[in-house]
């Protein structure tokens, strides 16, 4: 037993799900139902956490007996190649299983009082041409209040939910995972969680790069996804213990709008598969292209490139002010105060500003959801390669599934006293500091400046040895300095260190790959090595140290490529 001067509080569970948003609601609901107990850690509110938090306008799927789950893991896959380039996408057998029982998923979500049909009663799929032209794939859905459905949903199961709870650090006994700690982020209570298994469900990595709005007051922690969700929390910690990060090389999107504050990114991409144009500075069209064209289209004189939606009929406005309803109302403030009006104003966009971590990267798991932890899972945009609401429901039952039996097979655990000590120190150090001279988000600007100077989309072996250098500066430097007043700014103390660990295993990844595909440009190296073909670069903490390993994606099950 952990002794009580060492903690607050003490809790023990069966499972604990870090993490609240769209999977960790779901995996807590249904894994309540089957008699498990249950507890979320969640360093917001579940009623509105997660990226989906502000609410979401469709939902990834297709009619039934459409497409087979075989060609929509092609699809999938050739989406993640225009992005990350050939060969640089994570188990396709994940993503199998998912579009195979999507919807099984559909209902589940209903079952949890999500509502899936549109305003006329039926299911309203809409057109992607970039995925299958002419047929309808995704669907729309009114999902402005699909947080505060799901955070009564785990309630109503008798989900334990611990809510302004910044999980901390994954414990360990005898190298399976035993458990974690945490800190209320409102009154500093210090937390232990001993559980059988730990699902990581913690969101995507993001903020060691700025957002596309401006950096400057208000604006520091906005960006297309929620802030909170974006600091790396679940990666750092798996990544800590020892699990593994893979292409953690692979970011940025293309063609992203520079100031996503006047417009959702997704008017551009999902109304009814009527797609927006591109043009040059001088009213030249041109249609969509990778970085390298738009690095030659720059060199000629061309740039800088729009979007727009003049050309789009006004029922189409009309569909895209109720996808801002339904995921990004607040756009419609940002929108006024700036004066900008989507049906007659143009957007720049640019290619090389790197933005978010892309769906190849994440915690590797296995099939079962497992990471080379023990105990340890990952589901969502937390697992590589399960981004995105849809696969994160999915990704969430299916594990949920599978517990039961797993959690018979787990032996009596103990919480290790010195791990506890450790994270309580590392805790509460920002606020016995001696020379309080630096606040977190100070810490976490400087990391974003030193990716994005030094890292970006055109990388280069002396830029990035450089960041390395600086980052290492800081965390000799900075990181010790950083205080905090309260046990708020110990949550931002905490995620800065995450954000920082992470830009290390970013810089390192980059490094490790000498060629260019895809997103991925090394000046120095500009043509593609086929030899990484199929090869995904896994990082890892071992013994305090970063262990890196080049390991083959695994190919598709011979029972899954045949046709449905």
């Amino acid at each position: 037993m952990v002794h009580d001067k060492m903690t607050d509080k003490f809790t023990e569970t069966d499972l604990l799900v870090i993490g609240g948003g769209i999977a960790g609601c779901c995996i807590a609901a249904k894994a309540a139902e089957t008699g498990l107990s249950v507890t979320i850690l969640e360093k917001s509110h579940t009623r509105r956490s997660g990226n989906a938090g502000q609410g979401i306008d469709h939902y990834e799927s297709v009619p039934r007996g459409c497409v087979t789950p075989k060609l929509l893991t092609e699809k999938f896959q050739s989406e993640m190649t225009r992005i990350n380039g050939g060969g640089r996408f994570g188990n396709p057998n994940l993503l199998y299983q998912y579009f195979a029982s999507q919807w099984d998923t559909i209902e589940e979500l209903e079952k949890l009082g999500v509502p899936m049909k549109w305003d006329d009663g039926d299911y309203y799929f809409f057109n992607r041409p970039d995925m299958f032209p002419g047929e309808r794939y995704w669907l729309r859905v009114h999902w402005q209040m699909i947080k505060p459905i799901l955070s009564k949903a785990v309630r109503d199961r008798g989900v334990n939910v611990f809510e302004r709870v910044m999980a901390t650090e994954l414990l360990k006994d005898k190298g399976r995972i035993a458990g974690a700690t945490a800190m209320n982020t409102r009154t500093g209570e210090f937390l232990v969680i001993k559980a059988k298994a730990v699902v990581m469900a913690t969101g995507i990595f993001q903020r060691c790069y700025d957002g596309e709005s401006p950096m400057s007051g208000p604006y520091k922690l906005r960006y297309d996804g929620c802030p909170a969700s974006l600091s790396g929390d679940g990666y750092a910690m798996a990544y800590r213990a020892g699990a593994d990060l893979v292409n953690m090389d692979a970011n940025g999107w293309m063609f992203r709008c520079r100031d996503d504050l006047c417009i959702s990114f997704g008017n551009f991409e999902h109304n009814d598969g009527l797609p927006s144009t591109y043009f040059t500075w001088d009213g030249e069209e041109f249609p969509f292209a990778d970085a390298l064209v738009y690095r030659k289209m720059e060199e000629s004189g061309k740039a800088p490139l729009y979007r727009w939606l003049k050309h789009m009929p006004k029922d189409y406005h009309k569909r895209g002010e109720l996808c801002f309803v339904d995921e990004k109302m607040v756009d419609f403030k940002f929108a006024e105060d700036r004066r900008f009006n989507p049906q007659s104003h143009a957007y720049e966009v640019t290619p090389f500003k790197p933005l978010s971590f892309m769906a190849s990267t994440g915690i590797h798991i296995d099939e079962n959801y497992s990471s080379r932890i023990p105990g340890l899972f990952a589901i969502g945009d937390a697992a590589s390669p399960l981004h995105s609401c849809s696969v994160a429901a999915g990704s969430a039952f299916l594990l949920a599934k599978k517990l039961p039996e797993y959690l018979k097979t787990v032996p009596d655990l103990v919480i290790d006293i010195d791990q506890v000590e450790s994270a309580r120190e590392i805790i509460f150090t920002p606020m016995e500091t001696e020379k309080p001279d630096t606040e977190p988000l100070e810490l976490e600007s400087a990391v974003r400046f030193i990716c994005e100077r030094y890292v970006g989309i055109l990388k280069s072996e002396g830029k990035l040895k450089e960041g390395l250098r600086r980052l290492g500066s800081l965390r000799r430097l900075v990181l010790p300095r950083v205080n905090a007043k309260n046990p708020h700014q110990i949550m931002r103390y905490l995620e800065a260190r995450n954000v920082l660990d992470l830009a290390e295993v970013h810089i390192n990844s980059c490094l490790l790959r000498k060629e260019s595909r895809g997103n991925f440009i090394r000046l120095d190296y500009p043509d593609l090595d086929s030899s990484r073909d199929s090869i995904l670069t896994h990082l890892r903490m071992e013994d305090g140290k970063a262990v890196n390993e080049l390991v083959m994606v695994p190919e598709m099950k011979p029972e899954y490529m045949k046709e449905d």
